[in-house]
């Protein structure tokens, strides 16, 4: 079952979790990660989705290889901020999860930003 709710609840904390970062570049990227082919009442979709959103916050928050100490010090900022504000919803949607029993039902996207 989408919860609209709770896809709202989870773009306005990664908009403000990338807030450090931002401020360094010159607009805030965001990714959608999908959950909606995952049942999160299980382990194995459990496992799953925190790893497309390790994947998503990499990406949002950029590679430090090659970068300067300052460019370091705010991709490690805003990687974080927006894994701790995404793991938040994540659990709230695994809780969710579990509690209706679903067995691959539909879940919200999250939005890392």
């Amino acid at each position: 079952m989408y919860r609209p709710t709770s896809a709202l609840l989870l773009a306005a904390a990664l908009l403000l979790a990338s807030a450090p970062f931002a401020a360094s570049s010159a607009q805030t990227k965001s990714i959608s990660v999908h959950s909606y082919d995952l049942d999160l009442s299980t382990q194995a979709g459990q496992a799953e989705m925190q790893h497309r959103i390790q994947r998503a916050v990499d990406r949002v928050c950029g590679p430090s290889v090659g970068a300067n100490m300052d460019d370091i010090t705010a991709s490690a900022a805003c990687s974080k901020t927006a894994q701790a504000s995404a793991m938040s919803q994540y659990r709230a949607m695994v809780k969710a999860a579990q509690d209706r029993h679903l067995a691959g039902g539909k879940t919200p996207d999250l939005i890392v930003r």
